[in-house]
Parts: structure tokens; sequence; C-alpha cells
């Protein structure tokens, strides 16, 4: 046998393997539904057979199991006596019906017929790795099949992809057993791919006559159409410089998600077995404080959005393995860099300002947490819960410190601007470099430090109360942020004074 006589064997097997998953799967279906319906139609009939239900075997394929439990009812029957006519009738219009049905399946997926048919329909199955149906499913517009191997490192993108899975589009989703045709995959090669050269052999095995007029129907998968948008289709005008007599200054984009790229970050990120790993060395390191060889991986602000509604093949094929899940990941744009200033018209540091340098997610976890403990015994004196308490503060002090450094990293001396409105606690603790020899000696004495945690403390609380006031902060809350702060200051503020007396060394 020659190596070409190989292949063509090997792709015959592949090719009716299909057809033969398709019958049986159709066959198993129609067996569920018929033996549904046997023992629903008469309540005599369900207590008659319910001691003859069967268990599938281990090793058993679905529709062998299917049809043991009907050849089992077929055998009864033949046991079966004159006084049980109700029971002979129902099952012989189920021998019947049945051998009717395997005549028409096995009729719909010979597969001369099947693959003449789908050749005719192979115009309204593509290959692409950007899907125009993710947008809205009624979009019929070419999708785009993204062959661009440039990667850039400063991007994610499809080309960053080592290998694409290829998604299908499909006029509709009656053309899906189309695309799952043309997916059929033999020794590494797709049969779209095989079926690119219109002199493929690859089918022959199924009719010698018409095997050349398949090629040409199923290469038409692989035509793209004109590009064109769709009113249905995101779209976007984008400015553009006026040219000197040309009236147009925007183009207009399409925005065209790629189905590849989502599909390779969904199988990353919904893995059961990945995610079920990373919630372990999670809940290990913050109840346990064990050590992990495995990184935690940590999706910041992550979301996810639906495409189409209970028909989520209608989109893509890919659409459909994924249930029709869209993962998104947080993507936001530079920060703007602004010039910064000192806080000499400020009368505190604390302000709304501070706000926004601190975690949004430690304040709302704390503040629902405080509410829901609402009685101080409850959130407070129980030492896990107070665990908790101190972590987010612990974070939110992080955050609060981090952006006092900022501050401190402007050139010194500001605060000797006579204009200053700012606490004179604040300007000890925010210009510590100062090149004053009563401003340093003033700050030794740490005075300051209790004034600035105090205004903390009530800065604290104040974010915590919110606009709908559901927080009321209790003496106790006041005490709990004054301790900590006073500890991760005094801290904080040592290893500032070793930078001054380092600073002076060097002078």
């Amino acid at each position: 046998m020659s190596e070409g006589q190989s292949i063509l064997q090997s792709w015959e097997s592949v090719i009716s393997d299909f057809f033969l998953q398709k019958r049986n799967l159709e066959e198993e279906k129609y067996i569920k539904e018929a033996l549904k319906n046997f023992y629903s139609n008469n309540q005599s009939l369900m207590n008659h057979f319910e001691n003859e239900k069967l268990k599938r075997n281990k090793e058993e394929e679905p529709i062998d199991f299917q049809r043991r439990i009907l050849q089992g009812l077929f055998i009864i029957k033949n046991g079966l006596s004159a006084n049980d006519k109700e029971v002979f009738d129902a099952m012989s219009s189920l021998s019947n019906e049945y051998a009717k049905e395997v005549e028409k399946i096995i009729k719909k997926y010979d597969p001369e017929f099947w693959i003449s048919e789908a050749s005719k329909n192979a115009a309204s199955v593509s290959f692409a790795t950007h899907v125009s149906k993710l947008t809205h499913s009624k979009i019929d517009t070419p999708s785009i099949y993204d062959q661009v191997e440039i990667i850039n490192s400063s991007y994610v993108t499809t080309s960053s992809l080592r290998v694409k899975a290829i998604d299908g589009a499909v006029a509709g989703n009656q053309f899906a057993p189309v695309f799952q045709f043309l997916e059929l995959e033999c020794n590494g090669v797709k049969l779209a791919a095989e079926l690119a050269n219109e002199n493929s052999q690859a089918l022959r095995k199924f009719s010698d006559d018409n095997y050349l007029d398949w090629n040409k129907g199923f290469s038409n998968a692989l035509r793209s159409d004109e590009l064109a948008s769709h009113i249905l289709a995101k779209q976007v005008y984008f400015p553009i410089i006026k040219l000197s007599g040309n009236t147009d200054n925007y183009h207009l984009l399409s925005i065209m998600k790629s189905s590849s790229l989502a599909h390779a970050i969904f199988e990353k990120s919904a893995v059961k077995e990945f995610n079920d790993r990373q919630r372990k060395i999670r809940d290990d390191f913050e109840r346990k404080e064990k050590f992990s060889k495995i990184e935690a991986v940590y999706f910041s602000g992550k979301g996810k959005i639906s495409v189409t509604a209970s028909n989520h093949s209608n989109a893509s094929q890919l659409n459909g393995k994924r249930g029709g899940r869209l993962h998104l990941f947080l993507s936001a744009p530079p920060i703007w860099q602004s010039q910064l200033k000192p806080p000499v018209y400020k009368k505190s540091f604390f302000d709304t300002q501070l706000r926004y340098h601190v975690s949004k997610d430690d304040i709302d976890y704390l503040r629902d947490f405080l509410i829901r403990f609402d009685k101080i015994e409850l959130s407070i004196k129980h030492p896990k819960r107070k665990q908790w308490i101190n972590d987010w503060v612990g974070r939110i002090i992080d955050s609060t410190l981090d952006s006092a450094t900022i501050i401190q990293d402007i050139e010194s001396g500001w605060t000797a601007n006579n204009d200053i409105k700012l606490k004179r606690e604040h300007q000890l603790f925010l210009d510590p470099y100062r090149d004053d020899e009563l401003f340093q000696a003033e700050r030794k004495h740490n005075v300051w430090q209790a004034v600035v945690c105090t205004d903390f403390a009530r800065w604290l609380n104040l974010v915590l109360v919110g606009k709908d006031k559901k927080f009321s902060p209790q003496p106790d809350h006041t005490r709990m942020w004054l301790e900590l702060m006073e500890s991760a200051l005094r801290e904080f503020d040592e290893l500032v004074a070793m930078d001054v007396k380092a600073a002076k060394v060097i002078e």
C-alpha cells in the first residue's frame, strides 16, 4: 500500500467515525425520548416495568446501553400473555416506530447523501479568528481569519497565541454540523485545509463520481467575501487629520473581538482544576499562612459578559463551547501623571483626595463587615474577625503612608511658606527633610504623631460612615484605628529619621 493510499484510508476512517457518532447520538436521543413517552403515557406501564430498570456498565457506550434497555423490553414483550394486550400493543408500536426511525437516521447520515448536501451549504460556514456575530447573532457580514504572525510584546493579541483555536462562524445553527465536519482532523491536518486543494482525494472513497464537485463546494468555506460592516455591529468614529480637498475627517471602525484570544483566556481562567488549585493556595495562605511553591494568581477587576441567550452556538462554535461566556480583564489606560504640588493650602492631609489613593475594595470589605457585625463585641473582640479587620485597616494605612511618601519626596522646605494653611503637625509629618534645626527639633518630640493618628482615625470613620450612614463608629472602633496607625506611623517615621540622618552624613 502506497503512502497516498495510507492517508486516504485514514481519512476514510475519521470521516466514517464522524457519521457513526452522528447516527449514534441521534438514535440515543430518540430512544431516550421514546422510552420517556412509553412510561409516562400510562401509569400502569410504568408500574409494570419499574423493576426492569437497568444500570449502565462502566465500559458500555451510551448508545449500547439505550439499545440494551430497548431490547430488554422487546424480549419481555414476547413473553406477555393475552391479558397484557394493552402493554403488548404499546410495545409493538414502539418497536415499529423505532425500526422506522433507525432507517430514517441511517438514510440521513448516509455519507454520500450527507456530504453532497453539506458541500452545497459550505458557503454558509467560515473559519475565523474574529467572528462578527459575537457582537450580535443576526450579523451576517464576513468574519476575519487573522494570519498576522508579527508579535509585539507590549500587547496581547491573537498573534501572541502559540496555538490558535480557530472559530467557526455559521449563517445559522443548522449549518453547525458542516463546520464540525470540516473540523475533522487526520495526522494533524484539518479536513478544511485538506479540501482547500480541489484535487484532494480525501472524499473519493465515498464517491468516485462526486468527490471533485464536493471539493469545490467545501472550498467555499475558506473563501473570504469582501469585508463590510453591519448596522448591528459596534462602530466607532475615529478622527483623522483632514487633508486638503478631502471632506472626510474620520474613519468608521467596526470593533471585532478576537474569539480565538477570548477562548484561550477562557480555557486558562475557567478550568476547574486551575481555579480549585488557586483557591486552595489562597485559603492556605490566608487562614493557615502556609507557603506554596506555586504562584497565587489574582485577576483584579475581572468581569464577565454573556453572548446570546440560550442558543450560544448561534454566534460561533467556540462561543457555544464557552456557554456564551466571555471573561473581561482590567485593561485600564495609563494613569495621568499630573505635576505633584505640596498641600500648602489644605488644612489636613486627610481630605477627600486621599480617598482616591486607597483601595476601594479594602474600604468596602471593611465597611460591609462592620455593618454585618454591628455589635462591637462581635466585630472586634472575636480573635478571627479582629484579625480580618486588622488586615483591611492595615492595607488602608499602608496606602495612606505610601501617599504620604510621595509628598515627602517633593523638594524639601515647602512648609516654610508664610501663607501655608496645613496643620503644623501635618507639616512635621510631610516635610521631614526640611533643613531647619528648630523644625527638626520639633519633629523629634513626636507630639505631632498623636495628632496625625487622631486625624487618620477621624477620617477613616467618616469614610466608613458613607453617604447612606449605615455604619455608626463607636469609641472602640476609633481606639482600634488609633492603635493600628500609631504602630505603623512609629515604624514608618523611624525609617524616615534614618534617611534624614544619612543625608546629613553625606553632606
